[in-house]
C-alpha cells in the first residue's frame, strides 16, 4: 500500500535523517548553502556533514589538485564564511583550506598532495557524512580502508515506482565517460559494483498519481553515481536526478529542489582500531 507523501517525509526522513535541503532560486541561480558541520573527530579523522552546494572534486591527480587550489587565488581576500554565503556552489577544499589551513591539528588542509585529506567524495547534490584524513596518517589510514571495502556506507534515497521487493541487490558493472560526466552499465568494459538495498516505505504523492519509494541503499563499492545509476538500471531513478531522469526531474524540482540522496551513516575503524 502506499501512503501519502507528506508529513511523514518531512517530519521523519528530512529531520531525523538528517536530509539537508539545498534552497535554489531557478531564475537567478542563487545557491543557499548551509556550512559544513563538524560531527566527530580525534587526533588523525574527522567527520564532516556536507550539505549539497559543495563540490568534492579532488582526485588522485596532484597536478589537478594544485590546479584546484590556485583557484583560490581568484576569490582574493575572503574567508570561509564568504563561501558559504557566496549564493553558488563552492569547492569543499577551498572551505578546508580557509577555516582549517591555520589549525595545527588539520595538517593536511592545504596539502594538495594528499587531496587536502578528503577520503571520498559525495556529488555536489548529495549530503551526509564525509570523512576527512587531518594528519597524513589518518589519510593513509583512511584510503587504505576504502581500497580495502572496510568503510560500511549507508545512504537513504528516494525513487520513482513502487520498488517491488523489501530487499535486492545489484551487481551491474558501471563504466564513467568523463567528457559528459555519467556513468552508465557496461557489461563488458565496466568494473564491478554492488548495490544492496531495502525499501523502508512506498508513498504517493498527495492528489497526484505519482508513486515513490523510500530506499536504505548500502554500497560496497564507491564508483561515480553507483547509486543513481543502478536504482535507475532497475527502473527507479533517484527523485530529483536529472543527470539519470531527465523526464521526471522537472516536475520533482517543484517540490525536491535537488536530488533525494543522503549519507546517513558511516561505520569504520579509528587509528586505535575502535569501531
Amino acid at each position: 500500500k502506499c501512503m501519502h507523501l507528506g508529513a511523514f517525509v518531512a517530519s521523519v526522513v528530512l529531520v531525523a535523517c538528517g536530509f539537508i535541503i539545498m534552497f535554489s532560486d531557478r531564475k537567478t541561480g542563487y545557491v543557499s548553502k548551509d556550512e559544513p558541520t563538524l560531527l566527530w573527530e580525534d587526533d588523525s579523522i574527522a567527520v564532516f556533514l556536507k550539505g549539497p552546494g559543495w563540490v568534492v572534486a579532488n582526485c588522485f591527480e596532484t597536478e589537478k589538485n594544485h590546479i584546484l587550489k590556485g583557484l583560490l587565488r581568484y576569490y582574493g581576500e575572503i574567508n570561509h564564511q564568504t563561501l558559504v554565503q557566496s549564493g553558488k556552489n563552492e569547492h569543499l577544499c577551498h572551505y578546508l583550506m580557509l577555516k582549517y589551513g591555520e589549525h595545527k591539528t588539520f595538517k593536511l588542509a592545504n596539502n594538495p598532495e594528499q587531496e587536502f585529506g578528503i577520503a571520498h567524495r559525495l556529488d555536489v547534490d548529495t549530503s551526509g557524512a564525509l570523512l576527512v584524513g587531518k594528519t597524513l596518517d589518518g589519510y593513509q589510514h583512511l584510503k587504505m580502508a576504502f581500497a580495502h571495502h572496510h568503510v560500511y556506507k549507508e545512504y537513504l534515497c528516494l525513487v520513482h515506482g513502487a520498488v517491488k521487493d523489501t530487499m535486492g541487490e545489484v551487481n551491474l558493472p558501471i563504466a564513467y565517460d568523463d567528457r559528459q560526466n555519467m556513468s552508465y552499465i557496461d557489461r563488458t568494459h565496466g568494473v564491478w559494483a554492488n548495490t544492496t538495498y531495502t525499501v523502508l516505505g512506498r508513498y504517493r504523492l498527495k492528489k497526484g498519481k505519482t508513486i515513490l519509494t523510500l530506499c536504505r541503499v548500502v554500497i560496497v563499492t564507491g564508483r561515480t553515481h553507483q547509486i543513481r545509476i543502478h536504482m535507475a538500471s532497475i527502473g527507479h531513478p533517484l527523485v530529483g536526478d536529472s543527470k539519470y531522469n531527465p523526464v521526471c526531474a522537472k516536475s520533482d524540482l517543484t517540490w525536491c529542489p535537488r536530488i533525494f540522496l543522503h549519507a546517513w551513516r558511516l561505520c569504520f575503524w579509528d587509528m586505535k582500531n575502535k569501531h
